[in-house]
């Protein structure tokens, strides 16, 4: 049996927390507890991961999200690259983790394996929900600093969210929706997961500005489509057929090719924004199939994320401010 931080503190009857502080020689451990931890670790044979070996062994975890489309990893990809290539090589490492889902259960394995691995900080994108919060809380408990990029958990004990102001985001697209449609008109708004902040606050932000702008509460449909191409294809097939004065789509995610593809051989005009400049987005908005684009400088938000960690843990910079927003922009097809 290959024994982890978790089966140690299951025998030692203690947390994971209280384990990692053992491990890192870290205070705050009685001698008695310190003592029977050491014993079962010697006993088991556990080995913590040795791989860093830093000057002043700073490690900050990175969590990479699973998106469906590739921009979105490569932006986050490119972020931690623009960090690595600023911090302190010889206080600071990055140890970077890629989900191959967005399961509860691989956040909490990932987050498992960077505590053993011995990392101070952690930059996570996670859905807001308790079984993450509480993660968050026993990494807190175990002294790892969270700092959280595009999707926040307000209600954790993160110490910190880069991000895009996701309710002024979407209060823009609305604005720049009721700009092509009439309050008589039907919108169809499509989301992702609303379990995530992003998607379910850009939402809000959006219908909270249509309304503010004459549009009443019977004049939207909402989706939530997962980012899946399906159910993205059929919601928008279906809003068209069940609603004649459907004249506008707001994106508030991924998969725009699936709206696109939805709207071949509709005769009626459709005004469509959309969220973020994917290559697939930008594609559409020069070929006039779609007619804004609220862009968010998504490299930027892992990149100040880990700069917050680092500031923090290699020089003790306190972080001055909980919310963090990077800069939002509205594109059209004659800025491309």
């Amino acid at each position: 049996m290959k024994h982890t931080v978790r089966s140690i503190a299951a025998l030692a009857g203690v947390s994971r927390g209280t384990v990692s502080r053992v491990l890192n020689n870290q205070p705050d451990v009685s001698p008695e507890v310190r003592a029977r931890v050491l014993r079962i670790i010697e006993e088991t044979g556990y080995r913590k991961d040795e791989r860093f070996s830093g000057g002043d062994g700073i490690c900050i975890g990175v969590v990479v999200a699973h998106w469906q489309d590739d921009y979105f990893t490569n932006s986050t990809l490119h972020g931690i690259h623009m960090a690595a290539r600023e911090i302190n090589a010889g206080k600071v490492a990055l140890e970077v983790r890629r989900m191959n889902s967005r399961s509860d259960e691989e956040y909490i394995h990932i987050c498992e394996e960077l505590l053993a691995f011995g990392v101070q900080g952690l930059v996570l994108n996670a859905p807001d929900n308790i079984v993450i919060t509480a993660e968050i809380e026993r990494l807190h408990q175990a002294g790892v600093v969270v700092v959280t990029y595009n999707s926040d958990l307000p209600d954790s004990r993160r110490i910190c969210h880069v991000g895009q102001d996701l309710l002024k985001s979407g209060k823009i697209a609305a604005g720049l929706m009721a700009r092509c449609i009439s309050p008589k008109d039907q919108v169809l708004v499509i989301t992702g997961n609303m379990e995530f902040q992003s998607h379910r606050v850009r939402v809000d932000g959006f219908l909270e500005h249509l309304e503010e702008l004459g549009f009443g509460s019977e004049c939207y449909q909402l989706a939530e489509c997962y980012e899946r191409y399906d159910l993205t294809y059929e919601t928008v097939r279906r809003a068209v057929a069940a609603y004649p004065q459907l004249r506008g789509i707001y994106m508030g995610t991924e998969d725009v090719q699936a709206c696109v593809d939805a709207l071949d051989g509709v005769k009626r005009r459709m005004a469509v924004v959309v969220n973020d400049l994917t290559p697939e987005a930008k594609r559409f908005l020069r070929r006039g199939r779609i007619d804004f684009v609220v862009e968010q400088d998504f490299s930027g938000q892992v990149y100040r994320a880990i700069m917050v960690l680092h500031e923090l843990l290699a020089y003790g910079h306190r972080v001055r401010r909980p919310i963090i927003n990077v800069e939002t922009s509205i594109v059209t097809r004659e800025l491309l």
